[in-house]
């Protein structure tokens, strides 16, 4: 049978069907076929795998999504640590529990004892002087527009239940490393300063001592003055001035 002969029986069988059911049609529930429901077969296959645990990437110094992190506390104990390049997205606010443990022990430890690390649950991070109950530093800077594009920095609040001391050695590398990089800090502004000016005097040298400055200037007063010569002799004026500088 061809395509054509099909589509004509097709269309022939059609014809003598009622075009749209009567306002009148009722339909008998019992001659309807009951239809259940088709549950698919559990696979025989094994589950699958879990997913593989994300791992840190190492930040990038200068990215626009990390910034400075700075852990203060004024008493038991004076501490001052700074996180630089601390991932803003990705970073809990358990990690800065541990760099804070990491530079700390108990008082007991420190008076010749043996030496103990101050438990997590101890060392509380405050924001604006209150306890982060956030679980990333993301969510604690959700409001904090001016932080969320990356590239600042920002100051956290450390407290310690029951009092600690700090590790003096580690206390003191952090000192070390927050005086280099304000050292750096002042040595590049104050070279930039002395840069500044000599790359100004280079950019003017470059713009007068060619044509296209002076014949813009001399357009320039010819549409002012209104007078070609007067314009060319303003003009000669200028450059001859600035020639013998």
């Amino acid at each position: 049978m061809t395509e054509l002969s099909f589509a004509k029986s097709f269309l022939s069988t059609l014809d003598s069907l009622p075009v749209k059911l009567p306002s009148d049609y009722v339909a008998d529930p019992r001659e309807f076929t009951i239809r259940h429901a088709f549950t698919l077969p559990r696979l025989s296959d094994p589950p699958h795998p879990p997913m593989p645990k994300k791992t840190k990437t190492a930040t990038i110094p200068g990215s626009s999504k990390s910034i400075k992190i700075h852990l203060k506390s004024s008493r038991n104990p004076e501490l001052h640590i700074t996180l630089p390049n601390v991932a803003l997205s990705t970073t809990t606010i358990q990690e800065l529990r541990e760099a804070v443990q990491e530079r700390t022990e108990t008082t007991a430890s420190s008076s010749g004892g043996q030496s103990s690390k101050v438990p997590l649950e101890k060392i509380k991070i405050l924001w604006k002087r209150k306890p982060v109950q956030a679980k990333t530093v993301a969510e604690v800077l959700r409001d904090e527009a001016s932080l969320q594009t990356g590239g600042r920095e920002a100051e956290f609040g450390v407290m310690i239940i029951g009092g600690a001391t700090a590790v003096a050695a580690l206390v003191k590398q952090d000192q070390e490393m927050r005086d280099v990089e304000a050292t750096t800090g002042l040595d590049a502004a104050a070279q930039a300063k002395e840069e500044q000016p000599g790359r100004r005097e280079l950019a003017a040298e470059q713009v007068l001592s060619g044509d296209q400055f002076w014949d813009e200037l001399g357009s320039f007063l010819q549409e002012k003055i209104k007078d070609e010569k007067e314009a060319a002799r303003v003009e000669g004026l200028f450059r001859k001035g600035w020639e013998s500088r």
